[in-house]
This record gives C-alpha cells, structure tokens and sequence, in this order.
C-alpha cells in the first residue's frame, strides 16, 4: 500500500531501497507491483531488479589483511545476521585472507550479531570468553566495533596494543570514537550518485544494471 500511495499520488516515480536481505518482502511487493526501484545492496538470488552493492568480499579481505599485516595471529570475526548475503560476504573476505596467511579459520573466532551496539558489545564478550588470547578482530560494522572496543576496554584490553580492531562502513562516528577506529568505506557518496542515475536510467529505458562500487581501508589508530 505504501508504494502505490506514493506512486498514484505522483510523490515518487521509483524507490531506492536500502535495507538488509532481510526486508525482502519490501522488493516482493515492488515486483509485483511493477514499480521501478533500485536496491543498495546485493539483491535476492534470481531477481531482476537494479542495484548498487559495496564489493563485500574484498572488503573482508581488506580488513583482515590490514590485521595480519600488524602482526595480529588470532583474529576473530563479528558480523551481522549470518543469512545476510554482505555478512556472508564479509566473512568470505576475512577467511580468504586467514587462509592466504596460514591462519586458523576456527568457527570458535567467529559471532555475530544484529548491527546494533549491544550486539557488538554482546559478541566480543562471547569471543573473549571462547578465544582469550585473541589479539586482533574484524567486526563488520561500525557501531558493533566501537561497542567491541568498549567491551575490551572494560575487560582490561588495550586498543590496540592487546587487540586491533578494524570496522566497516566509515559511519562519521568513526572517526571520533576511542580510539579513531580503522574501518573499510564503501565509497558513499559515489554509490548515492548511482543508485540515483541508474534508477532514472531504468525508469527511462527498463535497462537493468547491477553494478559494484570499490572498497578501500580508512587507517586511523584502532589498528
């Protein structure tokens, strides 16, 4: 009901959603419907629909070698919901880069949790308690990896000297957290750009276009 609202009141010609796998219903409904939209994301498996995704494997990597290359040997992983198509990417990343360096991909250095801050904070404890002598962690997102680093703190952990920390996204909170955390940017405001152009590209033309925007690591002092 909500899109039809907006497009039969002329408010929108097409949507840009931007939301977890996990509101697919939101892109069922607009299939359906026949409404032009483009999804910020990876999109559900044989959907035709636009969309504009960050490249989330290179992403994992990235992080993960950033660690390894400070030295760190036992490196966990937080992520968010394991059924999210960029949480699943995002770990692909990290174990590419464990096994390129001969590390241990134990299940045992992997939690995960919903993207919030409590979640972050409640899978470093979970880590700590089954990996103690963990020095370095990739969370994929960066209110969960400014809530891990509270967490360590709390537990008598230096950040970074006991364990790095790297987190994803490069909210504009990052940066001011304690310490500035070292995170990957999906380059938004180039994905914002063309998630707009190709959404009027589509609606102009019905060409479906699916394309990948570069990562790259922000070091600050977290890592």
């Amino acid at each position: 009901a909500w899109a039809r609202d907006y497009l039969d009141s002329g408010r929108a010609d097409g949507f840009i959603l931007i939301m977890p796998s996990r509101k697919q219903t939101h892109i069922r409904t607009l299939l359906e419907m026949e409404a032009p939209f483009i999804i910020w994301g990876v999109p559900p498996a044989r959907t035709n629909c636009c969309s504009v995704t960050g490249d989330s494997v290179r992403g994992g990597r990235i992080a993960t070698e950033r660690l390894i290359a400070i030295g760190r040997k036992r490196v966990a992983f937080i992520g968010g919901p394991p059924e999210e198509i960029e949480v699943r990417q995002r770990h692909e990343g990290y174990c590419e880069a464990l096994q390129s360096a001969s590390l241990s991909t134990d299940s045992a250095l992997a939690a995960h949790g919903d993207f919030s801050d409590r979640s972050g904070a409640a899978a470093m404890l979970r880590l700590l308690e089954q990996v103690p002598d963990l020095d370095g962690v990739f969370v994929a997102g960066d209110l969960m990896a400014i809530a891990a680093m509270k967490t360590l703190r709390e537990r008598g952990r230096r950040v970074p000297e006991d364990v790095a920390v790297v987190g994803y996204d490069d909210l504009s909170i990052a940066q001011h957290a304690v310490p500035p955390l070292t995170t990957v940017s999906q380059n938004v405001p180039l994905a914002g750009r063309l998630l707009a152009e190709n959404l009027l590209q589509y609606i102009k033309t019905g060409i479906v276009t699916n394309v990948s925007v570069s990562v790259h690591l922000i070091v600050r002092e977290s890592a």
